[in-house]
């Protein structure tokens, strides 16, 4: 559908992180990173996204690949640490580049969801954002230690995510969903109204619009 392909060599020389728009390019593939603070859904709807994108996509190089960036960082040995106050490992940004590569080479469209996605080369990137006091909730059922959930919950009122990927993408390919009050269904079907180009759906979605400091 675009003029020219890119070889992964090509695209991943680019210096500059605000160089790197796919869409602006004009290549003949997309990537697509869903991120956000853990709790907000980035799995269950990226699963149902790829689901709804590949459905009736008969060539098999035109269907979306879902990665799962914490499984790509322990096979590409991205894992460069543990930090035992969170519980969390570290995951070393240029190995996972590393593994990203060899992918980008044998599928037309990637759908990447962690919360680093926002961190890596893509052309467009979707933030799941949910108000920090159910965030809190959920996070209190999925981890059991408190320090973790208290970070994570902070970092969400605070647009942590948002902060970061704005100066690493340009304006018009960051999108922030709100998924407070919405299934994972509902939350993959705006997402896909986005990537197809809904202007509605873009314009409602546009980074900058949800902010929960007003409400503390």
């Amino acid at each position: 559908m675009f003029s020219r392909h890119l070889t992964s060599a090509e695209v991943w020389n680019f210096s500059n992180p605000q160089e790197f728009n796919l869409l602006e390019l004009k290549i003949s593939f997309m990537i697509l990173a869903i991120s956000g603070t853990p709790g907000t859904g980035k799995t269950s709807v990226a699963e149902i996204l790829v689901k709804n994108l590949n459905a009736g996509v008969k060539k098999a190089a035109d269907k979306y690949k879902l990665i799962v960036l914490n499984k790509l960082a322990e096979k590409a040995k991205a894992q460069v640490g543990y930090d035992a106050k969170r519980h969390s490992t570290i995951i070393g940004i240029t190995k996972l580049k590393d593994g990203l590569k060899e992918l980008i080479d044998k599928h037309t469209n990637i759908v990447m969801e962690g919360h680093f996605a926002h961190l890596l080369p893509a052309d467009m990137v979707i933030i799941l954002r949910c108000e920090p006091k159910t965030l809190e909730r959920r996070l209190k059922g999925k981890y059991d230690w408190p320090t973790k959930v208290t970070e994570n919950a902070e970092a969400e009122l605070m647009g942590i995510i948002t902060d970061e990927a704005l100066p690493m993408h340009k304006v018009g390919t960051i999108f922030e969903v709100d998924t407070t009050e919405r299934t994972a269904e509902q939350t993959a079907e705006i997402v896909q109204r986005i990537v197809e180009g809904n202007e509605r759906a873009r314009l409602e979605n546009a980074v900058g619009g949800v902010d929960w400091t007003k409400s503390f």
